[in-house]
């Protein structure tokens, strides 16, 4: 029969082996060097390893060089404070990718020395990304009402000079003043096209969702752009088939997607490139994707890609990409962007296959 101290430290190690956490024991041997002494199974089934391979290996070791010096750092501060520290840090993992945790470290010190660093590693990759999305979501609301705003104020000015234009233009029989008027007339129209998307954004737009067929939505909006695309001398090729699902969607708003991302494609490659349009079923989603052979995103700039006005166009609002993503997402779809300086991008859309909403 196990006495009290024995069920005590039985009941430790369930807790030590089960909880979904990553707990791990270091030794301490000098300031430069720590061994991997103890983890829980949590910690074991990350990294797909044993306690066999990982018992006593230098942490440098088996975590790599940078990753390994980034712990040493983190192991280095428990030891001089000789306090618990709490952080945030982000690891790599063999198969799970980059994955942020909130990492607290317990120094045990024995006569004055810390001789061992307890780990408690707890992942809140999940928590982040829903933080950052209610984030976007809330400046997307701000945003939506500053622009409704503006529209509306833009509006009546812009009608007025847009009038006192024509009527210079139908009075005028100056060549240079017609000139001028032709390029206030363009820019007029831009300021239109800019006041238009953000009353998109602005307003959520009644829509009809309707079972369609996606490879001739796909048809439409590329013979739409064929002829910008011949006078740039950029080949829009087709991958896919007819013999893809319906999917539940609307279809005008889709072609404003998909039209808005093949433009941004063509101003990326500039002339002389190539577009590839494909559409597969991926198990139960339907994948769509747009891969341009242009110049490519800077990470620095992908990662603001989809803010509000954010963007790489001399000329552009930064609105096209926010107000695909919101259409994309009314339709429960997901956007993604890749991109490699001087590769070109590859943007990929998944919507569920015929799911109604």
């Amino acid at each position: 029969m196990k006495n009290g101290s024995e069920l005590q430290e039985a009941n430790l190690d369930i807790i030590f082996h089960h909880i979904s956490d990553l707990i791990f024991q270091i030794r301490v041997i000098d300031v430069h060097h720590y061994e991997i002494e103890a983890v829980n199974e949590a910690y074991l089934a990350s990294y797909e390893t044993s306690k066999e391979a990982i018992s006593g290996r230098r942490i440098e070791d088996f975590l790599g060089v940078d990753q390994g010096i980034q712990a040493i750092k983190r192991f280095q501060e428990a030891m001089i404070r000789k306090k618990t520290i709490q952080f945030e840090e982000g690891y790599s993992f063999p198969k799970q990718g980059y994955k942020l945790f909130d990492i607290t470290l317990v120094p045990l010190v024995e006569e004055g020395n810390v001789s061992r660093i307890i780990g408690i590693a707890k992942d809140i990759t999940e928590k982040r990304m829903n933080e950052e999305h209610l984030a976007q979501s809330e400046k997307l609301s701000i945003v939506g009402q500053l622009a409704a705003g503006i529209a509306h104020e833009l509006r009546n000015p812009l009608t007025s000079l847009k009038g006192f234009l024509k009527l210079i233009q139908f009075k005028n029989s100056d060549q240079d003043i017609d000139r001028y008027a032709q390029v206030m007339d363009s820019e007029f129209h831009r300021i239109e096209q800019i006041i238009d998307e953000f009353l998109i954004l602005a307003k959520p737009t009644k829509i009809n969702f309707n079972y369609n067929r996606i490879d001739l939505i796909l048809d439409e909006v590329i013979e739409l752009l064929s002829g910008q695309a011949n006078m740039k001398a950029i080949i829009l090729t087709k991958e896919y088939h007819s013999s893809l699902p319906e999917i539940y969607c609307e279809s005008n708003q889709l072609k404003q997607v998909f039209i808005n991302l093949i433009k941004n494609a063509m101003d990326a490659i500039g002339e002389e490139g190539e577009i590839t349009i494909s559409a597969r079923e991926c198990n139960d989603k339907l994948q769509i994707r747009i891969i341009d052979n242009g110049s490519g995103i800077p990470d620095e700039e992908l990662e603001k890609l989809g803010s509000p006005f954010f963007t790489t166009k001399k000329n552009g609002t930064g609105l096209g990409l926010t107000i695909c993503k919101r259409i994309v997402k009314k339709h429960k779809g997901n956007l993604t962007i890749e991109s490699n300086k001087g590769k070109g991008t590859i943007i990929t859309l998944t919507f569920p296959k015929g799911v109604g909403n």
